[in-house]
């Protein structure tokens, strides 16, 4: 054959089926654009020398491996779907005399101009897009803008090679699907499926009791360490779980129609569920993968963009005051409270030669253990390394001593404890009565307490697992009574710390430089020796590392978003498209009978409505089921305000519904158009 035939029939093929071309190119240029523009931002040097901006690249540097795995499987789908539309054309081929290997080689260059406008435009849009991209970035971290313009070689380089790796790889697996298929099933392939699938209600059980494990799990979670821990289970058994129940119960949900004449024997619905009768198998698939994208995307979204705008309120659980001292040890000695008012005492007047002028100040020691809630006792003997099967990570409990002085001067309170006595408070699932025993040594609880009193409530601000704290008359009697526990690998298991929190008259910049003043005196060059950790920590300095986190987050959430749905567009498009041939030569028969265009428009509205509906509606169901763990993971970050999250995600829903409704609307017109 002369030079340039398979070209030339390559870009014959591409044009003939540009509906399935041109929406399939759009989405892998935007996939490189976005790739490009995320390893720039996550490995280039236009974010160096600010501080906090480390995590927030990090994140970028992980969302394109997301971009590469996720691009990979993706475009790996979507290909196939296009393959599959041309099947019949390519066994037209083979009967005027084409070779499987002739195939391949049209198929080589149609992958191989794909490659090129793809990895092209999209670089291009990239490198156009990147400023305003690097713009974005940098207002959501609190860093300034920069005029600087950057065109990385190395992020060029890079989306190049991984994409032209993702390209050779859904070459092969294209030419895979061509060799080994028969010509006459080449020919017949837009006949394939006729046979209407039986319900098959043992994989739709199956897959219901799958997805309810799912949901037990998602639900039955108490505290952020089960949450981390137990989270990916829940993830992946709901992703099972809803394909099997959709593939199974969709064959299931056309039966139950055609059941029902009412519903069934109408102009709108008759046409549209036999139809969906005989495909809905390979439907209840593609149903699952857009419900699970729309979820990935709501998650997501209300997840980042409610740490986003909750930011502040993080910092402040994190750090309560301006300032924020803490000295640390391991066991316990009788000397800390004497060498903690030292402390305190070189703080205050290191503050005052600084000028600045101290406010509402409040300081604790408190000793804490951490143990095995079972059975109503605390055990503090169990090993991890041995019994971390069997744990329960909601049981796992930390329990703070405090003394009965410094828990009424940071309530305001007056109590009276006698010999014996204590106060208990819980923050979390476990349950004590009017004993609590701790080891081996029993309390008597005169009063169960509020954790959230006065200044109180800081004692532990971030709640990781459930805490219990007790008020004991005299904590230099109790400490010692814990001293000898000891963890797996013989260290003491008792560790001491004293917190000492002020604001002062000082803007930012002024709280930056007194916090960095006191971290060097006093950690450098009076308490180092003294205890394992002394640190002075400053919310203004803080913010821009948090600021920067959540922001960084929230930008990737945006991005992974944006491909997120748009991926799902073009999986609805292309599942229209597809059926739309399927269907148009049932369409004909039935306009030779009688049936009207406004017949056929109806019809398809009724299937639209019937089919597209469940997987935005399954999304919701996930997105309220997993809203809990949702919660518990974000306190790991500080984030306590469970109103905000559902306002995000509310609003989330809301305009994720506009555009699948846009979505709706605009695939519904081009299968309208294919098969009237």
């Amino acid at each position: 054959m002369k030079t340039g035939f398979y070209p030339k029939m390559a870009v014959s093929g591409m044009r003939k089926n540009g509906r399935l071309y041109l929406p399939y190119i759009a989405a892998c240029i935007l996939m490189v654009a976005v790739f490009y523009i995320m390893h720039l931002l996550g490995y280039s040097e236009m974010l160096e020398g600010f501080e906090g901006a480390g995590t927030a690249r990090d994140m970028l540097r992980l969302g394109t491996i997301v971009m590469a795995v996720f691009g990979t499987i993706f475009l790996f789908y979507t290909q196939a779907t296009l393959i599959k539309g041309r099947l019949k054309e390519f066994g037209l081929y083979s009967v005027l005399g084409m070779s499987r290997k002739n195939l391949g080689k049209i198929i080589f260059y149609e992958t191989i101009i794909t490659w090129f406008v793809s990895v092209t435009g999209g670089t291009a849009i990239g490198i156009g897009l990147s400023k305003l991209a690097e713009l974005a970035f940098r207002k959501m971290i609190g860093i300034g803008s920069s005029y600087k313009f950057i065109i990385s070689g190395e992020s060029i380089l890079v989306t190049v090679i991984v994409y032209s790796l993702i390209f050779f790889l859904i070459f092969l697996n294209a030419a895979r699907q061509v060799r080994f298929s028969r010509t006459i099933n080449l020919i017949n392939s837009d006949k394939a499926g006729e046979k209407p699938p039986k319900a098959n209600w043992f994989i739709g059980i199956l897959g219901l009791v799958i997805l309810l494990s799912g949901y037990f799990l998602a639900l039955k979670i108490e505290q952020p360490l089960s949450a981390l821990a137990i989270f990916f289970i829940a993830v992946i058994l709901t992703i099972i779980g809803t394909y099997l129940v959709l593939i199974a119960g969709s064959v299931v949900l056309c039966r139950l129609l055609q059941k029902n004449k009412k519903y069934y024997y109408k102009t709108n619905h008759f046409v549209s569920v036999s139809s969906m009768a005989y495909r809905m198998k390979r439907n209840g698939a593609g149903l699952a993968s857009i419900c699970i994208l729309l979820t990935m995307i709501l998650v997501m979204m209300s997840s980042t963009s409610a740490l986003y705008i909750n930011r502040e309120e993080s910092l402040r659980n994190h750090y309560p005051k301006q300032i924020n001292c803490t000295a640390s040890n391991y066991g316990f000695s009788e000397s800390y409270g004497e060498t903690a008012q030292k402390l305190m005492a070189d703080i205050n007047s290191k503050a005052e030669e600084s000028g600045a002028e101290i406010r509402g100040s409040f300081y604790y020691a408190s000793c804490f253990i951490s143990g095995y809630f079972e059975n109503g006792r605390m055990r503090l003997d169990i090993d991890p390394m041995t019994e971390m099967t069997t744990i329960d990570f909601d049981n796992v409990v930390q329990v703070y001593f405090l003394d009965l002085d410094d828990y009424n001067r940071l309530t305001g309170n007056n109590e009276v404890l006698s010999s014996g006595e204590v106060l208990a408070g819980v923050e979390g699932n476990i349950r004590f009565d009017d004993n609590i025993t701790v080891g081996d040594e029993t309390f008597k609880v005169k009063k169960k307490i509020s954790c959230n009193q006065g200044d109180f409530r800081y004692v532990q601000s971030i709640m990781i697992v459930s805490t219990l704290f007790i008020v004991v008359d005299d904590l230099e009697e109790v400490a010692p009574l814990y001293t000898g526990y000891t963890d797996h690998f013989g260290n003491t298991m008792l560790a001491w710390e004293w917190h000492y929190s002020f604001d002062t008259d000082l803007d930012e910049d002024g709280q930056i430089k007194l916090n960095s003043q006191l971290r060097e005196y006093i950690r450098d060059e009076l308490y180092q020796e003294d205890f394992w950790g002394v640190r002075c920590e400053s919310r203004a300095e803080q913010r821009n590392d948090f600021v920067r986190t959540f922001g960084g987050l929230f930008f990737l959430g945006i991005l992974l978003s944006v491909i997120f749905l748009v991926s799902c567009v073009l999986i609805i498009y292309y599942k229209q498209i597809s059926e739309g041939f399927e269907d148009q030569s049932r369409f004909g028969i039935m306009q030779k009978v009688g049936m009207t265009k406004e017949n056929i428009r109806n019809s398809i509205n009724s299937q639209m409505l019937t089919v597209f509906l469940i997987p935005i509606v399954v999304a919701c169901i996930h997105l309220a089921v997993v809203l809990p763990i949702i919660h518990k993971l974000l306190k790991l970050f500080g984030h306590n305000n469970m109103p905000l999250l559902l306002a995000c995600a509310g609003i989330c829903v809301l305009i994720c519904g506009i555009f699948y409704a846009a979505i709706y609307k605009i695939t519904s017109n081009a299968y309208y158009k294919i098969v009237s």
